[in-house]
């Protein structure tokens, strides 16, 4: 009898764990809560921790919601979380009860690049275990017993110090970060049952992949490279400056400098220079008599 009780309340304990939704939520976020109403012909959602107070009422197609809540596609939606927000939520539809438990949290926003390593702080004592998550899944648990639970697709790329119980520092280290390492990361320990400090990392932005870990990123070294390709092309160019120099505006210089002189030649008359005024009077030229010298035809008498 007292066997069958037993299994009876563990049944209870695990199928009322079972009902109840885990979710979380960044300070000032927007949240869509679980829960279609259009399935219902009424419908409401609660708040029953800390305080417990009606929020929403669908009802004939009609929605009601506090202040801060708003209705988007069949659902409440909360427009910006506030730490207040974070508490145990039930929906209720057609009898039926869904319950949500919800946190609220603040996230140390990381920024890191693509292939390179980073280690996300956490602290916290007297823990028999480490657990780490992304968004929801699983990235490493860590026991005392020295067992190592890697999440899928973090196999050989997350680690935890040697003596991080004795220490208590159970801060995540991640090697060769990728793309798909972006989001939300928390911290647990004791089955998850207890936050470590910091809780909550936002990984928002992997920038893009560097040449490696620790070395130049690929823009620094294509700046470089412009820089060489740039005072190539300026020897290029002076040298060609050069040649033309030589090739084309010498020679002319060259040439204007050693233009020949028109040669003169200086009239003389009877053997005596003439200015070269006088040589550009023209002369009339006087027939000398030859009379004298010439044969007769006539036969003396």
């Amino acid at each position: 009898m007292m066997y069958t009780l037993q299994l009876a309340v563990i049944f209870m304990v695990e199928a009322f764990s079972q009902a109840v939704i885990y979710d979380f939520i960044l300070l000032e976020a927007p949240y869509t809560f679980p829960g279609n109403a259009s399935l219902c012909e009424t419908a409401e959602w609660r708040k029953s921790f800390p305080t417990k107070a009606t929020i929403a009422t669908y009802q004939n197609q009609i929605f009601w919601t506090e202040e801060e809540f708003t209705w988007k596609e069949n659902h409440l939606l909360l427009n910006s979380a506030r730490y207040t927000d974070q508490g145990r939520y039930v929906f209720v539809c057609k009898g039926d009860e869904k319950t949500l438990k919800l946190d609220v949290l603040y996230a140390l926003n990381v920024h890191v690049a693509e292939m390179d390593n980073i280690t996300l702080k956490c602290l916290r004592r007297n823990a028999n275990d480490v657990t780490w998550l992304h968004n929801n899944e699983r990235v490493l648990q860590y026991k005392k017993d020295g067992s190592i639970n890697p999440g899928k697709g973090y196999e050989g790329r997350v680690s935890l110090e040697k003596n991080c119980f004795k220490t208590g520092d159970i801060s995540l280290t991640i090697t060769g970060v990728r793309k798909t390492d972006a989001g939300i990361y928390r911290c647990f320990v004791d089955d998850e049952t207890t936050e470590g400090y910091p809780h909550t990392y936002d990984l928002s932005h992997v920038n893009e992949k560097r040449s490696s870990p620790g070395n130049q990123t690929d823009s620094n070294f294509n700046e470089a490279q412009s820089l060489i390709i740039y005072k190539c092309l300026t020897i290029v160019f002076v040298i060609i400056t050069c040649i033309l120099m030589l090739v084309i505006v010498i020679p002319k210089l060259n040439c204007q400098s050693t233009s020949p002189t028109a040669t003169y030649h200086v009239p003389m008359s009877n053997g005596v220079l003439l200015s070269p005024s006088q040589s550009m009077v023209n002369h009339p030229v006087q027939e000398s008599d030859t009379t004298e010298n010439k044969p007769s035809n006539t036969t003396p008498f």
